[in-house]
């Protein structure tokens, strides 16, 4: 094995490794299951490369094109989701993987490296100018040094051109593919240990055990070719490797299918408590209530009842208001809005007084509430509930307390009352940002996923929606809308 043999062996061992790192970490990044796919795109392509050269059968040839065709797709499938625009841009990568698929699958000869190296670089250029973009629209420092690290990874991406010079066109350049891909490899965990790129700070112990895996992988390749012809190694390497992508996709469809379960369950759960306490309460309720009443009209009529008629009258309403408290939990649960013309202002004051005696010490709460807006279409309990939901997940951002600030305003484009609920906490980046209105999504230990998603539909029942804006270190502001008109259920 010559140098270069070296070198792709080194980068097949660092691709892993980190492709490995991310795939553990895929529950705590919204991007770290995309990483993984990136390097374990590279770590086949090298390892394809490796092999056709240590054995000259056609067919490493054939898998080399394919895996290096999708690479520039992948890569902007990752620039695209960490930049929070996976949702908006959805068409493009979707196109990407469409048109180097097709490439790598269809297109043979001449007209193949053509392809490449006419995408390539337009692929390139676009997922650049998002990152320059991106940085340039990012206030927080941590971000903006992210951001520099995959622009300039992603940069020394053009070195894999070389590679497809050098062997489709006998260009006379030297084939720095594999060191790209390595360097590359190297600032990604640089930006994953350093700057918690995929999520939470990486435990030691779990970055050690990945660079252990790299490290025995490249030691197999290594003895395999010494040991074995140059036309079995690879084939003993690949099986290996099909053996571990295996056992790692079997265990991740295991755990998604157990996570879907518990999902599934936990919202079964939910309703099934919610139908069997509306069942259990409202049949006592009636009876209870008929018996009120009954004693009333007993009263009515003159028969003593030893001067308790105005306990009587205060255990009715008690009990009508335990009615609607249960009539309320199942709208709530379903997100059916009664609808009734009424002022968002007392709406937001009267959550707001509540709130401020079960917050933490250390948070406050202020309203601003300017005068004259205009009166909603409203379901105040839907509404209330929404405000809380919010005011929970700010006072969960703020450990070391803070301001929470909810301003109610009128959006002249849209015809809608707003109300914002702003924090001081510790904010969102571009990919939590775009994942937090998705059911279950949570980045706290203890969250449910549930809060953000559950005011997004009230506002929607409403005939509004939810808009999120956060800046990293300075806080979060979520702004709830409602269309003044009759709304939408």
């Amino acid at each position: 094995m010559d140098a270069h043999g070296v070198i792709t062996a080194l980068a097949c061992a660092g691709d892993l490794a980190f492709g490995a790192l991310a795939f553990l970490r895929r529950s705590k990044s919204p991007l770290a299951g995309l990483i993984a796919l990136l390097f374990f795109d590279a770590f086949i392509w090298n390892f394809a490369t490796l092999a056709y050269e240590l054995s000259g059968r056609p067919y490493w040839h054939s898998v080399d094109r394919l895996f290096s065709s999708l690479m520039p797709a992948i890569a902007l499938h990752v620039v695209i989701a960490f930049i929070g625009r996976g949702r908006k841009m959805r068409p493009v990568w979707v196109a990407g993987y469409v048109v180097f698929g097709a490439v790598g699958l269809f297109v043979d000869g001449d007209a193949w490296w053509k392809c490449l190296a006419a995408l390539g670089p337009l692929v390139m250029l676009l997922s650049a100018t998002l990152l320059v973009q991106h940085r340039q629209r990012t206030t927080d420092a941590r971000e903006r040094a992210r951001t520099e690290l995959v622009l300039l990874a992603f940069s020394l991406g053009a070195f894999s051109l070389t590679d497809l010079w050098y062997q489709e066109v006998s260009f006379p350049l030297p084939r720095l593919g594999a060191i790209g891909t390595l360097v590359a490899m190297i600032l990604f965990a640089t930006a994953a240990l350093r700057l918690k790129l995929l999520g939470e700070e990486v435990p030691p112990i779990v970055a050690l055990y990945a660079l252990l895996f790299g490290l025995l992988w490249m030691g197999l390749e290594l003895a395999l070719v010494r040991w074995l012809d140059p036309t079995t190694s690879p084939w003993v390497l690949g099986a290996f490797a099909l053996a571990l992508v295996i056992v790692a996709s079997t265990r991740e469809a295991g755990r998604l299918t157990a996570v879907r379960r518990a999902r599934t369950e936990e919202l079964a759960t939910l309703g099934r408590f919610a139908e069997q306490f509306a069942h259990d309460i409202r049949n006592p309720l009636a009876a209870v209530k008929g018996a009120v009443q009954f004693l009333r009209e007993e009263h009515r009529v003159g028969r003593s009842l030893d001067d308790q008629a105005s306990f009587l009258t205060l255990i009715e309403q008690q009990l009508e208001r335990v009615e609607r408290s249960v009539d309320r939990y199942q709208r709530i649960g379903r997100v059916e809005p009664r609808l009734t013309r009424q002022s968002l202002n007392a709406v937001v004051a009267r959550v707001t007084k509540l709130q401020e005696h079960a917050v933490d010490p250390a948070l406050s709460l202020a309203a601003v509430l300017p005068p004259g807006l205009p009166e909603a279409q409203l379901d105040a309990d839907l509404v209330e509930t929404a405000l809380e939901n919010v005011i929970r997940n700010a006072c969960e951002a703020m450990p070391n307390g803070g301001v929470i600030t909810l301003a109610t305003g009128y959006d002249d484009a849209c015809g809608c009352v707003t109300v914002t609920i702003a924090d001081e906490g510790d904010g969102m980046n571009a990919r939590e940002l775009e994942q937090a209105t998705t059911l279950f999504f949570t980045t706290k230990a203890q969250g449910s996923g549930l809060g953000l998603s559950f005011a997004e539909r009230v506002a929607k029942a409403h005939g509004g929606g939810l808009a999120l804006s956060s800046v990293p270190g300075r806080g979060t502001k979520v702004t709830l809308s409602f269309t003044v008109g009759a709304g939408q259920a």
